[in-house]
């Protein structure tokens, strides 16, 4: 009998349902399970979610301070906004369990991973979250939460500081399709998508809705001296597409700019630099092709924490205001040993096999519950 895996995720920010989709793809693909991704916020009140997937954006692009310190007061072991999520999710999650009796359940975001460990003394099913930042944080912090994958080995001892044993706490690096395992001939690749072999290739990104200056980005890129291409992806923002389309052209830079693409691992391995926000699973996905990254307005709050590993890594560089950004990239196309040194710092970070590496550990958990149910029925 195939094991069932349930992957819960959240629609707040692009990364999360990333994740999900990448566990489920590599459960089925690579353990012959089966395995069902399900938008828990949009599962458990679709209108309300809905809602709260468009304030988190609109917070973050007009009022980031705000979104900081929502950020703040949630890093506390009592936070009222922990209280209120899980209430908004436990009628639907008796549903959910009922309708996929799953033998599993990992949690790419908070809100589900904290209404699974809540109600794990009614339904005592392995329960795992993956943190899909570079940081830890209060929120993802719960009592009954069986396993807990972390990005890097420094979150194991923030992870300890907030109460959580060691025994529950496995270092492997945040989930990636397995496509990121793939290993890559940049030639071959920019030959199919069919950029210029020679001139460096900057990959401007801003997260799955494109929030970000991509615009002012492009026209400070305008006034390099050195001569480069760029791609822009504007995901599925077609506002952001339309305009970056129209100052791409009217700037005569060379490149193009693309909607959403399902082979961003292609553009990512083609690429000699990321410029982009930190989120959790674009930095896992850059690492995991060794691209050295220019960070551009970083969400506050986990990002801020994203940027802060990377640039003391030597992996990025903060890009604290644009005007800096064309000394920095002066600097750099014209010492192509700088970014090759960010690319091995990059290489040394990566983890492309930790969806592999966390499902292990889930069927493990997953043995060891039927041995100790074995073992209960025996007594009896």
């Amino acid at each position: 009998m195939k094991n069932r895996l349930l992957v819960l995720s959240a629609s707040i920010g692009v990364g999360h349902v990333k994740a999900g989709e990448a566990l489920c793809e590599a459960y089925i693909e690579k353990f012959g399970g089966e395995a069902s991704h399900i938008d828990f916020l949009r599962y458990a009140t679709p209108t309300f979610g809905r809602w709260i997937e468009q304030t988190y954006y609109a917070v973050t692009k007009h009022t980031p301070s705000v979104y900081k310190l929502l950020y703040n007061l949630a890093d506390r072991p009592r936070s009222p906004v922990r209280k209120s999520e899980v209430y908004i999710g436990l009628r639907k999650y008796r549903e959910l369990i009922k309708e996929y009796q799953p033998d599993a359940i990992i949690s790419t975001h908070f809100f589900p991973a904290s209404v699974a460990s809540y109600m794990y003394p009614h339904y005592s099913i392995p329960n795992s979250a993956v943190i899909t930042d570079y940081v830890s944080h209060h929120m993802w912090v719960n009592s009954n939460t069986s396993m807990f994958f972390v990005a890097h080995a420094g979150m194991v001892a923030e992870l300890q500081n907030l109460g959580v044993e060691d025994y529950r706490i496995k270092d492997t690096g945040i989930p990636v399709r397995p496509c990121f395992t793939k290993e890559l001939n940049p030639k071959k690749i920019r030959a199919k998508l069919e950029l210029d072999p020679d001139l460096p290739l900057l990959l401007l990104m801003s997260g799955g809705n494109a929030i970000g200056p991509l615009v002012e980005v492009l026209f400070t890129l305008s006034r390099l001296t050195k001569e480069f291409q760029v791609i822009g992806i504007a995901g599925r923002n077609q506002k952001i597409y339309a305009e970056l389309q129209q100052v791409l052209g009217m700037l005569g830079l060379r490149g193009r700019i693309m909607g959403f693409v399902d082979n961003i691992y292609e553009y990512m391995a083609a690429a000699d630099l990321l410029i982009s926000k930190p989120g959790g699973l674009t930095v896992a996905e850059a690492l995991a092709q060794k691209l050295p990254l220019l960070i551009i307005r970083p969400t506050p709050g986990q990002e801020d924490g994203n940027t802060e590993f990377l640039t003391n890594s030597g992996t990025a560089v903060h890009i604290k205001d644009i005007s800096e950004l064309e000394f920095i990239m002066e600097d750099l196309l014209h010492n192509p040993a700088k970014i090759q040194l960010m690319r091995q710092n990059a290489g040394k970070l990566a983890k492309p096999f930790a969806t592999d590496s966390i499902l292990n550990e889930v069927e493990c958990l997953i043995d060891e519950k039927r041995s100790e149910c074995k073992e209960i029925r025996a007594l009896r």
